[in-house]
């Protein structure tokens, strides 16, 4: 339960049991699949359980007691290596794109540039989890967009993680229930697990992959220069996340529906039509640098103090803080809710 405290505003203890939800509705399905194919199942099963699983454990623990940062990021390293030795074609020869031509990778660069890519994914989704529906809708995005553009057992499990992120969301969206860390670490992770092996594939260009989650990642970026720049520790909480610069800017609801709909129609757009890959991706970066302010500002829309703002009545469709109210350093040594 998420308990409302001095920097966590929601009106009354939550559930923060999403990822729980998720992440067990996927290993019963999966359990069931293995059973049925036996020997001959695709191996980004055992891949996604087992990685995505012990990820999202990880994270279920951070939820009652922290795990140190550096922990943390060594267990994701460890369930990233393990990843690739169940599933091999996840280690891709070839960057695929598709405005330029194929670029030719050494196993010895590839993994050292996942393994960043992966804590980096994993920490600047967390990052954006201050903001019911947030998540959830991109988790509803990527995964509808990973079924568009896979086959087979891939596209199947895409298809039940955005079924059962879909379930989820209906219910935070009313902020009945939070995602909580075991669902920003082990369903991000997933996820990235599918979209490697999507690419590795030729399934889905670099452009596209990047538009899917430029924002949330462009913001961790922002936030990972900005704030030494401003003298503060990066651990340091505050309010100077994308989503807060709308919230101050839009608004509680609006600035909700501007976010996701960004993502969700930008995303969309690529994995219909890669060609407008980079005109969406100018885009993106004109509507993510007109509200990121470069400095904290005065805000005339939304309280100071903390990574979450006060949800005032079960009416509203937005309420603020996903998970714990932690912020940055105490979540993935950097940023989350």
């Amino acid at each position: 339960m998420a308990h409302p405290d001095h920097r966590r505003k929601h009106a009354s203890p939550t559930p923060q049991l999403g990822g729980v939800a998720i992440l067990s509705g996927f290993a019963i399905w999966t359990v069931c699949e293995l059973l049925y194919a036996g020997p001959s199942a695709d191996p980004i099963l055992l891949a996604v359980l087992f990685t995505g699983g012990g990820l999202g454990m990880v994270g279920f623990v951070d939820d009652q007691r922290e795990v140190s940062p550096a922990l943390r990021i060594l267990l994701l390293l460890v369930f990233l290596g393990i990843a690739f030795a169940l599933d091999p074609r996840l280690i891709s020869p070839i960057l695929h794109w598709y405005s330029f031509a194929a670029t030719p990778i050494a196993p010895w660069v590839y993994v050292p540039l996942m393994a960043l890519t992966a804590i980096g994914l994993v920490n600047s989704v967390n990052m954006a989890d201050g903001q019911n529906g947030l998540v959830g809708s991109m988790f509803v995005t990527w995964t509808a967009c990973l079924a568009i553009v896979s086959t087979g057992e891939l596209r199947m499990i895409a298809g039940i993680f955005f079924a059962l992120s879909l379930v989820f969301l209906v219910f935070n969206l009313r902020g009945n229930i939070f995602l909580g860390d075991c669902g920003s670490y082990g369903i991000t992770f997933a996820i990235g697990l599918m979209t490697t092996l999507a690419h590795a594939q030729g399934r889905v260009s670099l452009e596209a992959i990047i538009v899917w989650f430029f924002i949330p990642v462009i913001d961790c970026l922002r936030l990972l220069i900005t704030r030494p720049l401003q003298g503060r520790a990066f651990f340091e909480g505050g309010r100077d996340h994308f989503h807060h610069r709308l919230i101050d800017s839009l608004g509680k609801r609006l600035s909700a529906v501007t976010y996701i709909l960004a993502v969700a129609a930008s995303s969309i757009i690529v994995t219909l039509n890669p060609k407008f890959s980079l005109l969406t991706l100018c885009g993106l970066c004109a509507f993510y640098f007109t509200f990121a302010r470069l400095s904290e500002g005065n805000s005339t829309r939304a309280t100071q103090g903390g990574d979450e703002d006060i949800l005032q009545g079960s009416l509203n469709v937005v309420s603020i803080n996903e998970g714990r109210g932690r912020d940055a350093g105490q979540s993935w040594a950097m940023d989350g809710s």
